[in-house]
């Protein structure tokens, strides 16, 4: 079986949009969604349509959770809480009801999904191996697939005394007999200096993992956060992917 696994959309349905687009020949069945539509972006609401398309499993992220009051708004950056302010204002009545139902993990298929990391699954990041086998003896799968720092990026956790840190660009890797960490990156706001929006697709029967980017035109999404009222940090960083 193959899945697509999206995670941190944060309302850019422009790039949403692309990366179904590119993914549509690959022969997967679901969407994998680790969590935060919301946030920083100006489509939540068109984004929760285009993935309610499909087979989906959502989870929800902090921003998501901030949405259903559920997240305290002190948890967010100066900027970040400006972002959903805005957001705020543009959300659908269905769409936070929908939200409300969403988990910040969820074991599914034999891998463990989660938003942020198995010890907190909404709040902290994994952003170094030290947090990868911080949060190993947490993890209830042997793989574990996450989001939140948007990185596209895999810890291999087999060895503990050898734990290698890999940025991929563009690769497919083997977990058959491993115990990893991976993250597919951020399909709305990249940070790690590639402004294509990231994904990947899982094969559970060849046990591989393929990191994915797709060039999209950001200028739309910037465009429609300059006609909300998005502050300028937040646009221009779409550009610089970071």
């Amino acid at each position: 079986m193959k899945a697509l696994v999206l995670s941190d959309i944060h309302g850019n349905a422009e790039a949403l949009s692309t990366v179904l687009r590119d993914a549509a020949g690959l022969g997967w069945q679901e969407i994998w969604f680790l969590g935060d539509l919301c946030g920083y972006g100006p489509n939540s609401v068109l984004c929760h349509r285009i993935l309610s398309e499909y087979k989906v499993v959502f989870l929800t992220g902090n921003h998501d959770l901030y949405m259903t009051g559920d997240m305290d708004k002190d948890y967010f950056s100066d900027m970040a809480r400006v972002a959903l302010i805005i957001g705020r204002a543009h959300m659908s009545p269905e769409l936070l009801n929908y939200l409300t139902l969403y988990p910040p993990r969820n074991i599914y298929r034999g891998f463990d999904l989660v938003h942020g990391c198995p010890l907190d699954p909404a709040g902290q990041y994994i952003l170094s191996s030290r947090d990868a086998l911080m949060n190993l003896p947490k993890a209830r799968k042997r793989i574990v697939l996450y989001g939140h720092s948007h990185l596209q990026e895999y810890y291999d956790l087999t060895d503990p005394r050898n734990v290698e840190h890999h940025v991929p660009a563009g690769e497919t890797i083997s977990f058959k007999g491993k115990r990893m960490m991976i993250n597919p990156g951020s399909v709305g706001q990249p940070r790690d200096g590639d402004n294509r929006a990231a994904w990947g697709l899982i094969d559970t029967g060849k046990k591989e993992f393929t990191f994915s980017r797709s060039v999209y035109d950001f200028t739309v999404t910037q465009q429609r956060m300059k006609d909300r009222g998005y502050p300028e940090y937040l646009i221009q960083r779409l550009s610089e992917g970071r």
